[in-house]
Protein backbone atom coordinates (compact mmCIF):
# COMPACT_ATOMS: atom_id res chain seq x y z
CA UNK A 1 0.00 0.00 0.00
CA UNK A 2 1.31 3.08 -0.83
CA UNK A 3 -0.05 6.14 1.24
CA UNK A 4 0.59 9.66 0.03
CA UNK A 5 -1.02 13.63 0.59
CA UNK A 6 0.01 16.87 0.16
CA UNK A 7 1.77 18.82 3.22
CA UNK A 8 -1.05 21.57 2.74
CA UNK A 9 -4.25 18.72 2.70
CA UNK A 10 -6.27 19.66 5.49
CA UNK A 11 -8.46 16.63 4.31
CA UNK A 12 -6.38 13.74 5.47
CA UNK A 13 -2.96 15.67 6.90
CA UNK A 14 0.22 13.97 6.69
CA UNK A 15 0.07 13.65 10.64
CA UNK A 16 -3.44 13.53 13.37
CA UNK A 17 -3.30 16.02 15.94
CA UNK A 18 -3.72 14.10 19.28
CA UNK A 19 -6.94 15.13 19.77
CA UNK A 20 -8.78 13.87 16.87
CA UNK A 21 -10.90 10.50 16.93
CA UNK A 22 -10.73 8.11 14.54
CA UNK A 23 -8.47 7.61 11.52
CA UNK A 24 -8.02 11.04 9.67
CA UNK A 25 -4.26 11.17 8.41
CA UNK A 26 -2.26 9.83 6.56
CA UNK A 27 0.24 8.78 9.45
CA UNK A 28 -2.66 6.65 11.14
CA UNK A 29 -3.89 4.72 8.61
CA UNK A 30 -0.24 3.50 7.65
CA UNK A 31 0.25 2.83 11.12
CA UNK A 32 -3.37 0.90 11.38
CA UNK A 33 -1.94 -1.36 8.35
CA UNK A 34 -0.33 -4.54 9.65
CA UNK A 35 3.07 -5.11 9.59
CA UNK A 36 2.97 -8.22 7.35
CA UNK A 37 1.39 -5.49 4.24
CA UNK A 38 4.14 -4.12 2.21
CA UNK A 39 3.52 -0.54 3.02
CA UNK A 40 4.90 2.80 2.21
CA UNK A 41 3.87 6.47 2.86
CA UNK A 42 5.15 10.26 1.60
CA UNK A 43 4.02 13.39 1.97
CA UNK A 44 4.25 15.60 -1.05
CA UNK A 45 5.85 19.09 0.37
CA UNK A 46 3.39 21.72 -1.17
CA UNK A 47 0.38 20.36 -2.75
CA UNK A 48 -3.34 20.47 -1.18
CA UNK A 49 -6.12 17.88 -1.12
CA UNK A 50 -7.21 18.90 -4.20
CA UNK A 51 -3.98 19.23 -6.74
CA UNK A 52 -4.40 15.76 -7.74
CA UNK A 53 -7.26 17.04 -9.44
CA UNK A 54 -5.33 19.36 -11.89
CA UNK A 55 -4.91 18.24 -14.89
CA UNK A 56 -1.92 18.14 -14.67
CA UNK A 57 -1.87 22.01 -14.25
CA UNK A 58 -4.59 23.90 -11.90
CA UNK A 59 -6.07 25.96 -14.68
CA UNK A 60 -9.24 23.66 -14.83
CA UNK A 61 -9.35 21.97 -11.43
CA UNK A 62 -12.60 22.14 -9.93
CA UNK A 63 -11.74 22.50 -6.51
CA UNK A 64 -8.77 25.08 -5.29
CA UNK A 65 -5.37 24.27 -6.06
CA UNK A 66 -2.01 25.05 -6.14
CA UNK A 67 0.31 22.73 -8.29
CA UNK A 68 -1.33 20.10 -10.37
CA UNK A 69 -0.16 16.51 -10.51
CA UNK A 70 3.57 17.01 -11.57
CA UNK A 71 4.44 15.93 -7.84
CA UNK A 72 2.25 12.95 -7.68
CA UNK A 73 3.88 11.39 -11.23
CA UNK A 74 6.92 9.87 -10.40
CA UNK A 75 7.02 7.70 -7.27
CA UNK A 76 3.49 6.91 -7.66
CA UNK A 77 4.54 5.28 -10.87
CA UNK A 78 7.76 3.79 -9.58
CA UNK A 79 5.43 1.95 -7.35
CA UNK A 80 3.32 0.60 -9.50
CA UNK A 81 6.50 -0.49 -11.56
CA UNK A 82 8.06 -2.06 -8.66
CA UNK A 83 4.82 -3.63 -7.19
CA UNK A 84 3.15 -4.70 -10.58
CA UNK A 85 6.10 -5.36 -12.77
CA UNK A 86 8.76 -6.65 -10.06
CA UNK A 87 10.99 -4.16 -11.22
CA UNK A 88 13.85 -4.38 -8.92
CA UNK A 89 15.26 -1.10 -10.98
CA UNK A 90 12.24 0.62 -9.53
CA UNK A 91 13.02 -0.14 -5.93
CA UNK A 92 13.31 3.33 -4.39
CA UNK A 93 11.37 2.18 -1.45
CA UNK A 94 13.66 0.47 0.84
CA UNK A 95 12.94 1.48 4.45
CA UNK A 96 15.73 4.32 4.94
CA UNK A 97 18.06 3.73 1.92
CA UNK A 98 15.56 3.90 -1.06
CA UNK A 99 15.81 6.75 -3.20
CA UNK A 100 12.46 8.37 -1.64
CA UNK A 101 14.13 8.85 1.87
CA UNK A 102 16.68 11.50 0.50
CA UNK A 103 14.09 13.71 -1.30
CA UNK A 104 13.85 16.04 1.35
CA UNK A 105 13.20 19.54 -0.98
CA UNK A 106 10.26 17.67 -2.55
CA UNK A 107 9.09 14.77 0.60
CA UNK A 108 8.45 14.56 3.83
CA UNK A 109 6.88 11.93 6.55
CA UNK A 110 8.20 9.02 4.58
CA UNK A 111 8.50 5.75 5.89
CA UNK A 112 8.15 2.58 4.78
CA UNK A 113 8.49 -1.67 6.15
CA UNK A 114 10.16 -2.76 3.11
CA UNK A 115 13.74 -4.47 3.85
Amino acid sequence: MFFVDGSLDFVSPPNQDASVTGLQSVAAFYNAVPAGVVKLKGTLIGPTHNDVTGQPECTHAKQPCLFGVYGYLGYPTTWMMDRLQGNAAAHAFVSGTGEMFHQALNWQFVASNIP
